[in-house]
């Protein structure tokens, strides 16, 4: 078993995670759930990451008309426990859904160093080390993250046609209106490298409502005031 892995998903934050823990494409691994926007992703990872880990893991069945699969991130960490025993997910302070949070991360590590410890529990932990679900950034926003990428010397072309992060499937480029690509705009925005070309539709039109859903769902209190932040950038607020 190999010592860690990173859950690569194609999107901003796992594409500046692999870059800032200079994973190599051997240590990472894309699970296409079979979503429309998945296979988006896997066409970028087979484009310019040919040797990453690609295995085929079908969920596209659960996934709820907000886009969200039930239990996904539990899949992922099941498959991923496979190889390594250090997973790395990119998740970021904005994430919302239960199983991106600490709980998640202390639960389904306990539960995999458990099961991992030999067909009936009594395998020592020299043998199996524990597996443990690590999140570095989860106290970091989106435009933190960005930020820290570029500190380190990160290329910001790269951004865009490297990584993607849209809740479509319709089109290689994001959509503009979803709330993950309002996420990645605001993000852009604050670092000053939004060049205005990879939406279809302007994310501007959608900040609005894309804060007054931050206040009402009570989202982390970092990524309301960069949005508030980024609407007063764009002459909104």
């Amino acid at each position: 078993m190999a010592r860690r892995i990173l859950m690569y998903s194609g999107g901003l934050d796992s594409f500046i995670l692999k870059y800032l823990y200079k994973f190599a494409d051997d240590e990472c691994l894309f699970v296409d759930v079979g979503t429309a926007d998945c296979r988006k992703e896997r066409q970028l990872v087979e484009t310019y990451f040919p040797p990453m880990r690609i295995i085929s893991l079908p969920l596209a069945q659960w996934e709820l008309q907000n886009k969200i699969i039930p239990f996904r991130n539990h899949f992922l960490s099941l498959v991923a426990a496979q190889y390594a025993s250090e997973i790395y997910f990119g998740f970021t302070a904005g994430d919302t859904t239960l199983d991106k949070d600490i709980v998640f991360q202390n639960q389904m590590s306990n539960v995999l160093t458990y099961f991992a410890s030999g067909p009936v529990g009594k395998m020592p932990l020299s043998v199996n080390p524990p597996i443990r679900i690590l999140m570095p950034y989860k106290e970091q926003t989106k435009t933190e993250l960005v930020r820290a990428y570029l500190a380190a010397g990160g290329d910001e072309e790269a951004l865009d046609y490297v990584s993607r992060s849209c809740y479509s499937g319709e089109h290689v480029s994001h959509c503009g209106e979803c709330r993950s690509c309002l996420r990645r705009f605001v993000a852009l925005k604050l670092n000053g490298i939004y060049r205005g070309t990879e939406f279809k539709k302007d994310p501007v039109y959608g900040l609005r409502e894309f804060y007054l859903e931050c206040v009402r769902k009570d989202r982390n209190i970092k990524e309301l005031q960069e949005v508030a932040e980024c609407l007063k950038l764009v002459g909104l607020s």
